[in-house]
């Protein structure tokens, strides 16, 4: 994918998880990389390592995805830092309790987890979309080249959603949100698309993450024997749960020209757990 060198990639929650991986991902592919999140110490050292390890220009800005002022500052900041921004890889995220029944669960966790999930993932979007809209489109480019030409695009966003914004999957307060993420996935794709930015999803299934394990109650124990032992991992058609680098190659994949005609596309990566039950 030589076409996404030189450019620049936004990715919340990207101090662990899929947000990590996919800073490990794009840079591979020579992508300069903002990693924005909450988690200061974490965040500074993935900045680090990827910088380290690819060779690329990193930087690391603490922000909470649920207020507006943050994510317009940090854009703002970000694009001042590289001039532009190409890509955006929105993955900050939390599932308190998958096991919560609906009348177990507080008015306040289910306003944090929509506070997060929804109303972070559509500012985001929003501020990340209104600075690609002033930016000039760049050339499609892939191998083996397309005979006609391609109109070129502004930027393109990948939301990380989830399975359980395709099913009710029972989680009180996470499935919801991730019903509206899918929503606001859909009209950022209309609102953005006929100005060259592709807004488009991947939905993962279960992934071996430090939210799943502590949504799971397992913090630290499930490594990839228990995983393929866990009874989450005996209802996935591969008999086990997906790897975070797995995911990311996806958000790779739907960031890159490659997938130039996609947007508004939800694509589920889950082994077998959604669709083949």
């Amino acid at each position: 994918m030589a076409s996404m060198a030189q450019r620049v990639a936004f990715i919340t929650g990207g101090s662990g998880g899929i947000g990590k991986a996919t800073a490990h991902k794009l840079a591979s592919r020579g992508i300069s990389i903002i990693i924005a999140d909450m988690d200061e110490q974490e965040g500074a050292k993935v900045s680090d390592e990827v910088a380290k390890k690819w060779n690329v220009k990193t930087r690391f800005l603490k922000l909470d995805v649920t207020q507006e002022q943050q994510v317009k500052d940090a854009i703002a900041s970000s694009t001042a830092w590289t001039g532009r921004l190409d890509y955006a890889a929105n993955c900050a995220g939390i599932c308190e309790s998958i096991w919560s029944e609906e009348e177990s669960i507080t008015t306040e966790l289910f306003e944090r987890t929509h506070a997060i999930n929804t109303r972070g993932l559509w500012l985001c979007q929003k501020y990340q979309a209104l600075q690609m809209k002033t930016q000039a489109p760049r050339p499609i480019s892939f191998e083996p080249p397309c005979p006609h030409k391609i109109p070129g695009q502004r930027g393109a966003i990948a939301n990380v959603v989830s399975i359980s914004g395709l099913q009710a999957a029972g989680l009180a307060a996470y499935t919801p949100s991730k019903y509206a993420a899918v929503g606001v996935t859909k009209n950022g794709a209309k609102f953005y698309g006929p100005d060259g930015i592709r807004v488009n999803a991947l939905c993962p299934g279960w992934t071996l993450t430090k939210m799943v394990e502590h949504s799971m109650g397992a913090e630290g124990t499930i490594g990839s024997k228990e995983n393929q032992e866990s009874p989450v991992s005996k209802a996935i058609a591969l008999r086990r749960m997906a790897f975070a680098e797995e995911q990311a190659n996806v958000v790779s994949f739907l960031l890159s020209d490659e997938s130039s005609y996609m947007n508004g596309s939800l694509v589920v990566n889950d082994g077998g757990f959604h669709d083949i039950r």
